[in-house]
């Protein structure tokens, strides 16, 4: 069910689809709880990207090189994951 759930955040679901899910939060206590969390996550990282760089104070622009050592880094590991996965 997470994954419809996710998908609802980012397009329309079909009819059978919405039905299911809304079925689904109605019996699923711990579903709707997480639904709920995942809608406030969604909304503040919307206003946070929203709000301008002088309005936002904890802003911070990483340098280019930061910004490489962190890319090299998350290719690394997704090269050493990917080769623990052919194990």
């Amino acid at each position: 069910m997470v994954p419809l759930m996710s998908e609802s955040l980012e397009r329309r679901l079909g009819l059978f689809e919405h039905f299911k899910l809304r079925l689904h939060l109605l019996v699923c206590h711990w579903c709707a709880r997480y639904f709920k969390q995942i809608r406030f996550l969604r909304r503040l990282v919307r206003l946070r990207t929203a709000m301008p760089a002088e309005d936002n104070p904890t802003r911070v622009a990483l340098s280019f090189d930061a910004r490489e050592r962190i890319a090299k880094s998350l290719r690394q590991s997704a090269v050493e994951i990917a080769s623990l996965n052919k194990l």
